[in-house]
């Protein structure tokens, strides 16, 4: 059930023989948090694969942000039978269905149809299907460095780096990137940090990707925990180390077929802390 089109609620009269309605949902994002802190589902039975059973409440959002609308939440359980069987109730939560809800079952999880089974309120005695594919978001791993500066993040999931723009002198100035998100547009972030520095744009090409960041973080002029040093390694060549490698040291080596898509952090007059978004290739 997730696209790249925009959500769209249509409500359409029916002319059949048997009175009802046909209603058509485009552009919804079940958001399927299965481990760590915002996990939105757990595991009651666990087994090897078959047996396993697990309680779910997973969110539907109009986007894949995670501070997109939230439309609906997918209430229910599924179990492994040797594929994952899911049976739930999708409770609306949009102002227009509030309180209704569909009541949904099928394999696979991972693609395919779920079968609309029944209803309640607006869709009351359903029928029908929902068609999904699975859209793999990036994973947040950091930060390292200090406390100060205030919070920067990415609104839109990332999928890929285009750029990556290194202000530096005797520590790490500032950072902006670009990078392409799950539906293919391409954004800006930064930069973060302050106006010094020397900067240094690394242009990535088609076929190349970021495998390791690496760098060090500390005091400058013993006031401020920042970050001194940033080295990136792709499968290509090192770029950096870009400031002076001074303090404590840290490193991202991004495990099996991925590499970095985007980075959040923290900054102010200095680029205080630095995290990576990490995305499948």
């Amino acid at each position: 059930m997730a696209t790249s089109t925009p959500c769209i609620l249509q409500f359409s009269p029916s002319y059949a023989a048997t009175q009802g309605n046909e209603f058509n949902f485009h552009g919804l994002y079940l958001h399927h948090t299965y481990k760590g802190p915002n996990a939105n589902q757990v595991e009651i039975i666990a087994r090897q694969q078959f047996g396993t059973l697990t309680v779910n409440n997973w969110v539907i959002r109009d986007g894949l942000s995670g501070s997109a609308k939230v439309i609906a939440r997918a209430q229910g359980l599924h179990v492994n039978a040797s594929d994952w069987h899911s049976s739930f109730s999708l409770v609306f939560e949009d102002e227009g269905f509030k309180g209704s809800t569909l009541q949904v079952m099928g394999v696979p999880v991972e693609g395919g149809e779920w079968a609309i089974v029944g209803g309640t309120g607006r869709f009351a005695m359903a029928t029908g299907v929902i068609k999904k594919r699975s859209i793999v978001v990036a994973t947040k791993i950091g930060a390292w460095g200090g406390n100060g500066g205030s919070a920067q993040d990415i609104t839109e999931p990332p999928k890929r780096l285009e750029s990556i723009t290194i202000s530096s002198g005797s520590v790490v100035d500032s950072i902006a990137f670009s990078y392409v998100d799950q539906a293919g547009q391409k954004h800006t972030a930064g930069p973060w940090g302050g106006p010094g520095g020397n900067p240094k744009t690394i242009e990535l090409s088609d076929s190349e990707f970021v495998k390791e960041v690496s760098g060090t973080f500390g005091m400058y002029a013993k006031v401020v925990n920042v970050i001194n040093s940033i080295k990136l390694v792709t499968n290509v060549k090192t770029y950096g180390p870009f400031g002076q490698e001074n303090g404590s040291s840290f490193s991202v080596p991004v495990q099996g077929n991925s590499g970095v898509a985007g980075f959040f952090g923290r900054s102010g007059k200095f680029l205080d802390a630095i995290g990576v978004y990490v995305h499948p290739l």
